[in-house]
């Protein structure tokens, strides 16, 4: 069992470089649109922190990024990104556990997964609320995810950094 200081510092370290992502989500991600679409950083966070730390911390990250979330940006309705988040989270902890080895390449498949998960959710509240913009919905979604991706070379070398420098030799 670890220490519990090291465990709140290891936190606090996600906790900074998360802050910096969001801020490069903020100052580069919202003034980029490639056919009206603009990347969105935010699912593939929990993803990648799962990917290094597992399921369940990956999962508390994304719920508390998740309500961080819901209260800075607009979403279909509150506590959308508590729930689709930690979702994503799970999923991608579950990969990365099971199926590759942390890399780039399960970074990239995670991220995606993240990214897809919470597309998932954007269609399940658009068939719940009528449907009429499925189609278009979806269109965005998947240009939303493609334009997101090349993010990955960005994300995954922060918390790798994170992950191998707050690495416990206990």
């Amino acid at each position: 069992m670890l220490p519990k200081s090291y465990r709140v510092f290891k936190w606090v370290v996600y906790a900074i470089a998360t802050l910096l992502l969001c801020a490069l989500q903020s100052l580069i991600g919202d003034n980029v649109r490639v056919l009206g679409v603009s990347p969105f950083l935010f699912p593939m966070l929990p993803a990648v922190v799962a990917m290094f730390e597992g399921t369940r911390p990956g999962a508390v990250f994304g719920l508390v990024l998740g309500i961080l979330c819901d209260l800075l940006a607009p979403a279909p309705f509150r506590g959308f990104f508590s729930i689709s988040f930690p979702a994503a989270a799970v999923l991608a902890g579950g990969i990365a556990s099971r199926l590759l080895s942390r890399g780039f390449l399960c970074a990239l498949v995670v991220s995606s997964a993240g990214l897809l998960t919470v597309c998932a959710f954007r269609m399940a509240v658009q068939i719940l609320s009528g449907g009429q913009y499925l189609g278009l919905m979806a269109r965005i979604s998947l240009e939303e995810t493609l334009l997101t991706l090349p993010a990955v070379l960005v994300v995954l070398p922060v918390y790798r950094t994170v992950f191998r420098k707050c690495a416990a030799d206990y």
